[in-house]
C-alpha cells in the first residue's frame, strides 16, 4: 500500500507520507500500551494527563482506539477530498487532546538553558559604539558576580540545577517522547487535513471568508494581545530575586540558589518570547536588526519568523486545554491568570498567520 494514488505537490506528498508512517507506528504503540499498561509508553509517571477517560470505562479501550486509529489511519491517507474532518479529527485529538502540558515544560526549560547566552550576548550586541560595548560588558560582568556572591550563580547551585535538570527527565521515562510522536502525528494530520481541504475547494469553488488581507488586518492587535499576555508569569518570576518572592517562600527560596536560578532563566524567557511577538506586527520583525552580525539589514525570512512562532502558539493553544483542567483538579485558579494560554496561544497563532500574510505567505 502506498499513501498517494493522486498527483500532489511534493510538501503534500510529504505530508500524506508522514501521516503513513506514523499511522503505521500507531498499531505496535497501542498493542505494546495494552499488553503492558503499567510500563507502556502512554502511561505517565505521576498519573496526570490533560484529558482522560472516565474511570468506569475499561483500561484496555485507550490503546485499542489506538489502535484503531492506526488503522484507520492508513485507509485515510487515501481518501478523497470530501473526508477532510476525519484528517482533521484526528489532527485535532492526537494534537491537542493527548498530548499535556508537558510538552511546553520541556520547551520552557529548553529556553531557559538558552537564554544565558542571550543575556549575556544581547546587551554587548546590542550597544552601539566601542565605548557602549565597554560598559555593556561591565554591567554584565558585575550582574554575574553578584549573582555569584547572592549564590544563585554558585558553582554548587549551578550543579545541583544541572543535576535535578538531569534526574527529572529520566524520572519521566518514555512519556516525553510518546507526547512527542503524538505531536507530530498531530501535526502531520493537520497539514493533511489543510490539503484534503484546498483540494475540495479546488473541485467546489466557494467565497473564503478568511482572505489575506484580512488576517493581515488582525496582526497588531493579536501580537499586542500575546505580549500582554507573556508579562504575569514573567514578571512574577523576577520577583525571585527580591526579598518579596511571588509564589515561593523566601525562606525556602534561599535555601536553594538553584531554583532560583531556574525562576529567573524561565522569566526572562518568557519576557523575550513577549518581545518577539511584537516583532510578528513590526517593522524591525521583518529585517534583522543592527546588531546581528552578517544579516544586519537583510530581509528576515519568512519561515525563521513563521515555524518557531506557529511551534510555540501550538504548545501555548494545547496549554490551554490541560493546564486549565490541571489548576481546577489542584484548587490552584490563580495559576490561569498568570497562565492564560487559552488566549495566549489563540492570539499568537493569529499574530503569526497574519505576519505570514502580511510578508506574502498564502493563506
Amino acid at each position: 500500500m502506498t499513501p498517494a494514488t493522486v498527483h500532489r505537490p511534493a510538501g503534500a506528498k510529504a505530508a500524506f507520507l508522514a501521516a503513513f508512517l506514523w499511522s503505521l507506528t500507531a498499531v505496535p504503540l497501542g498493542l505494546w500500551q495494552l499488553t503492558a499498561p503499567a510500563e507502556g509508553p502512554f502511561t505517565h509517571p505521576a498519573h496526570r494527563q490533560g484529558v482522560s477517560f472516565p474511570e468506569a470505562l475499561p483500561e484496555a479501550l485507550a490503546p485499542a482506539l489506538l489502535i484503531a486509529a492506526g488503522v484507520g489511519g492508513l485507509l485515510l491517507t487515501r481518501a478523497r477530498p470530501r473526508l477532510w474532518p476525519l484528517a482533521a479529527a484526528y489532527a485535532a485529538v492526537f494534537g491537542l487532546l493527548v498530548p499535556t502540558i508537558m510538552l511546553l515544560s520541556m520547551a520552557g526549560y529548553l529556553a531557559a538553558l538558552l537564554m544565558p547566552a542571550a543575556l549575556i550576548a544581547g546587551p554587548i550586541l546590542a550597544a552601539r559604539g566601542g565605548t557602549a560595548r565597554i560598559a555593556a560588558a561591565a554591567l554584565v560582568l558585575a550582574a554575574i558576580l553578584a549573582l555569584a556572591v547572592q549564590g544563585t550563580l554558585a558553582p554548587a547551585s549551578l550543579a545541583g540545577l544541572l543535576r535535578d535538570l538531569g534526574g527529572g527527565l529520566i524520572d519521566l521515562g518514555l512519556y516525553p517522547l510518546a507526547e512527542l510522536w503524538s505531536a507530530f502525528g498531530g501535526a502531520c494530520w493537520a497539514v493533511v487535513a489543510f490539503h484534503l481541504l484546498r483540494r475540495r475547494r479546488v473541485e467546489r469553488p466557494g467565497p473564503r471568508p478568511l482572505s489575506s488581507e484580512r488576517v493581515a488586518a488582525w496582526g497588531k492587535p493579536a501580537a499586542y494581545t500575546a505580549f500582554a499576555c507573556s508579562l504575569p508569569y514573567g514578571l512574577t518570576r523576577l520577583t525571585w530575586v527580591t526579598p518579596w518572592p511571588y509564589l515561593v517562600d523566601a525562606e525556602a527560596l534561599a535555601a536553594a540558589p538553584g531554583t532560583r536560578l531556574w525562576g529567573l532563566l524561565l522569566g526572562f524567557s518568557c519576557l523575550a518570547g513577549g518581545v518577539l511577538c511584537l516583532g510578528l506586527a513590526r517593522r524591525w520583525g521583518e529585517r534583522w536588526p543592527y546588531w546581528v552580525p552578517r544579516l544586519r539589514g537583510r530581509p528576515v525570512p519568512v519561515r525563521a519568523a513563521v515555524v518557531p512562532a506557529a511551534i510555540v502558539a501550538y504548545l501555548f493553544t494545547l496549554s490551554g486545554i490541560s493546564f486549565p483542567i490541571m489548576a481546577v483538579q489542584e484548587g490552584k485558579l490563580e495559576f490561569l491568570l498568570l497562565f492564560p494560554f487559552p488566549v495566549w496561544g489563540p492570539a499568537l497563532a493569529v499574530a503569526t498567520a497574519a505576519y505570514a500574510a502580511r510578508r506574502g505567505g498564502a493563506l
